[in-house]
């Protein structure tokens, strides 16, 4: 199964956000998506990372390479 990880800003702190669940609590966007990456990188196969940008909209930041459903990059 794969694991996403979204990067979303919350009661004023950036968090991971992983099945539904928020954890974590960090001062920027950027130290977020590293601490993503870094859970991801252990989930294995297919884990990919997405933040939320000014828009609110997702964009992908990191890829399982492993995966099968990887992004392109």
């Amino acid at each position: 199964m794969t694991t996403e990880f979204y990067v979303v800003r919350h009661h004023g702190a950036w968090r991971i956000r992983v099945n539904g669940k928020h954890r974590g609590e960090y001062n920027s966007r950027v130290s977020a998506i590293n601490a993503a990456m870094t859970e991801a990188e252990s989930a294995g196969p297919g884990a990919k990372v997405f933040s939320t940008g000014i828009v609110s909209q997702f964009s992908a930041e990191w890829p399982s390479k492993d995966g099968v459903n990887s992004l392109p990059l």
